[in-house]
């Protein structure tokens, strides 16, 4: 065998990867109205991040993004967002917002990494969805998934399943209810707790190198909401530490890595028969373990008063209040953490009768580790629980078995909540599909399907 000469190897040591830097995290397309999108990247220096790596998954780099975008057979030329550097101290990403869309498009983009040179290094292509007008009874489709680890995936590379069976459903959009990633979960001792800024970071970085989940991210419309684990740690409220990481600091974390509005609650309308409200679970509440009392709050006054005016202005067939944690419940018996809970029981039942006092108002929720559908027995206002992502994350956190009078269907099986509005014979209709997702087969159709339930909106 050749020897190398000394010369070389010292040149290819210290000669510069010129290719950097990359987008190894993909792409977030979130926060869309009819008419604006937050697009959301963060360089690399590796062109394909390493899940199994902890602390190098894919390691941030300096530079510059752009993103170029236009509605395919409608528009002749590409519009051009302006180059703008990634923040070092936000993980080295960026957020950048497009306005001036049109309702009802799907777009296409290419999302430019630039170097330090300001030439460009890598591009990934991908679509949205933007809302539809507001007059227009356009059917959508959103999926719902809440729950998902590092230690309980699918795949140790692709991820989770349950991201390329959604894509191939053609969403208009989707959203996370949270649990996103678990700070405060080591799985066995083989993925180390995340106590402070850095080990956090390389959580985010590790979940969004997976494949499945990237893929699915780069091409879909997408509204996330932060539970406890992705916040600080389980049932965590503010003041409160895990390690060195702070509360307030796991608040700046979740809005640094995904598409963010200036309020963590806030409202979608898509078309004529939906409107979303995506409530804020953790930001404002009193500490779990004081005393109950007709002031003590977990949404806080000011997202309270904006939730009830909302609705009511609301002129959407149907509304969908969507929750990271219970309002109606199953709940595990002892919890303390929700809505559905005895510690705030006083919010509960503000909530729920108001909710309940209106036509076609409907909660999802994520949180816990079991699908269900109920109905609460006092109010009457029925809630969609979507489960987690799979099935492996399902055998985490306990069963339904403390149901209320009415629980319409309670399985212990992961996937995702599809979740359908549609005119049937001119009469705007809710479907809803709580999808099993089994990495054992190939099937995507009715055999996946654990339960299926429907309501036509009253006073059609």
């Amino acid at each position: 065998m050749k020897s190398i000469p000394l010369i070389f190897l010292i040149s290819l040591l210290s000669a510069p990867l010129a290719s950097q830097p990359f987008l190894a995290n993909g792409v977030k397309i979130g926060e869309v109205t009819q008419d604006s999108a937050v697009v959301w990247m963060r360089l690399s220096a590796l062109e394909k991040g390493n899940p199994l790596s902890i602390e190098q998954a894919a390691p941030a780099a300096k530079g510059y993004v752009s993103i170029a975008y236009r509605v395919p057979g409608r528009d002749p030329d590409w519009s051009h967002t302006d180059i703008v550097a990634v923040n070092p101290d936000n993980d080295a990403t960026a957020q950048i917002r497009l306005e001036g869309l049109n309702p009802g498009y799907r777009y296409e983009f290419k999302a430019k990494a630039y170097n330090l040179d300001k030439e460009v290094t890598h591009t990934i292509s991908g679509s949205f969805q933007t809302a539809y007008a507001s007059i227009v009874p356009a059917p959508v489709r959103v999926a719902v998934v809440s729950c998902q680890g590092i230690g309980t995936q699918d795949d140790p590379m692709k991820g989770h399943l349950a991201y390329r069976e959604m894509l191939d459903r053609e969403l208009d959009f989707f959203v996370h209810t949270g649990g996103i990633v678990y700070y405060d979960k080591d799985y066995e001792g083989m993925h180390p707790l995340s106590k402070n800024v850095t080990q956090a970071r390389q959580r985010w970085n590790r979940m969004f190198a997976y494949h499945w989940n990237q893929e699915f991210h780069n091409q879909t419309t997408s509204y996330f909401i932060k539970d406890d684990h992705d916040t600080l740690k389980n049932d965590c409220w503010p003041g409160q530490t895990y390690g060195d990481l702070t509360f307030d600091e796991g608040l700046a974390l979740f809005k640094e890595q995904v598409p963010s509005s200036p309020l963590p609650y806030r409202t979608f309308r898509w078309g004529k028969d939906l409107q979303v409200w995506m409530l804020e679970g953790r930001d404002y509440r009193d500490p779990n373990p004081a005393p109950d009392n007709p002031d003590k709050t977990l949404l806080g006054q000011e997202q309270k008063a904006w939730l009830k005016k909302g609705v009511l202005a609301s002129d959407a067939t149907f509304k969908i209040i969507i929750s990271p944690s219970p309002i109606v419940g199953p709940d595990k018996e002892g919890k303390k953490d929700s809505l559905a809970n005895y510690v705030y029981q006083h919010e509960g039942d503000e909530i729920r009768a108001f909710l309940s006092s209106i036509e076609n108002v409907y909660t999802v929720c994520g949180d816990r580790h079991w699908q269900y559908a109920s109905k609460d027995p006092k109010t009457g206002l029925i809630e969609f629980g979507s489960g987690p992502i799979n099935n492996e994350h399902a055998l985490i956190g306990g069963n339904s078995g403390l149901k209320p009078e009415h629980l319409y269907f309670g399985g212990e099986k992961g996937g995702y909540l599809l979740m359908e509005v549609e005119r049937m014979n001119g009469i705007p209709t809710l479907i809803l599909n709580w999808m099993n997702v089994d990495p054992s087969t190939k099937a995507r159709d009715a055999g996946n399907v654990n339960h299926t339930m429907s309501f036509t909106a009253s006073g059609s």
